[in-house]
């Protein structure tokens, strides 16, 4: 039987986004170790809200308190529990698979055995990250329109605030004509757009453009636009009865089987397999 609870052992973390709030009482159902030496398939940004956990064994553990962030990459191991000799481990969580463009926001300075750590932050920064963290659980689950597109830009917010925080960032905006070209391409996002559409658009060679798009963003063009048009169809999947060919269409792309195979190629399932997994 499959199980639906994102708590309990055995749930299956196919969902774009899921987040959550475990309450970790010693002796309680949820009292156990996570146990999951080959990671997961996405990634899981954790926020200690109260009591203490230990993560890692041996050699490797530490000890996380109370406003202390940990970022789990998919190939890092998950081995985790309440810290012996605490009553109680309360932790805020939210799994997501990442967008592209997303990239830096998930390299943080301090690393432990495969997991980012970031603590000693201030009490003001510790209360507006975990209202982020609520903010993202009660939206994800909410019936609100366009709850989806709400909780990933939520998502996005804690990210860049939990990047911003680390010792080793020198703030650097990014070019304006990268932001004119991502604008132009997410306005147009349905559209058969070329390269060289976008580069008159804001007055710049095709071949200059490609190169300071890549070097801003660390992709190309072609990458951030399949990324952006997967993710709105990964959103109409789940929201709407459109058909596949008919998301495909709404999203730019003219040819079913191309959208079927880009679709595949980001999210490891074809549109009709996320479909069913998600809904």
């Amino acid at each position: 039987m499959m199980q639906n609870d994102p708590l309990k052992p055995g749930y299956n973390f196919d969902a774009h986004l899921v987040a959550g709030l475990t309450p970790i009482i010693e002796g309680d159902e949820l009292d156990f170790t996570i146990d999951r030496p080959s990671g997961m398939k996405g990634f899981i940004i954790n926020f200690t809200s109260k009591g203490e956990g230990t993560i890692f064994h041996g050699k490797d553990a530490f000890d996380v308190q109370p406003g202390d962030l940990l970022l789990f990459p998919p190939s890092a191991a998950h081995y985790y529990q309440r810290k012996e000799d605490c009553s109680s481990w309360f932790h805020r969580w939210v799994y997501f698979r990442p967008r592209a463009f997303w990239h830096d926001w998930l390299n943080w300075q301090e690393e432990r055995n495969g997991v980012y750590i970031t603590r000693g932050l201030d009490e003001e920064t510790i209360r507006h990250i975990e209202h982020l963290f609520i903010d993202i659980e009660y939206t994800s689950k909410s019936d609100v329109p366009y709850r989806n597109d709400l909780a990933v830009n939520l998502l996005e917010q804690l990210l860049i605030r939990c990047k911003s925080l680390q010792p080793d960032v020198v703030s650097k905006p990014l070019d304006p004509r990268v932001i004119e070209a991502m604008n132009y391409m997410t306005q147009h996002l349905n559209q058969d757009f070329s390269i060289e559409d976008i580069s008159a658009h804001i007055c710049l060679s095709p071949s200059r453009l490609g190169h300071l798009f890549r070097d801003e963003m660390e992709m190309t063009i072609t990458q951030w636009r399949d990324d952006q048009r997967i993710s709105r169809a990964k959103q109409l999947l789940v929201t709407t009865n459109y058909s596949i060919n008919h998301i495909g269409r709404i999203v730019g792309y003219t040819d079913p089987l191309y959208f079927s195979r880009v679709f595949k190629r980001k999210s490891g399932v074809s549109p009709k397999r996320y479909r069913e997994q998600v809904t």
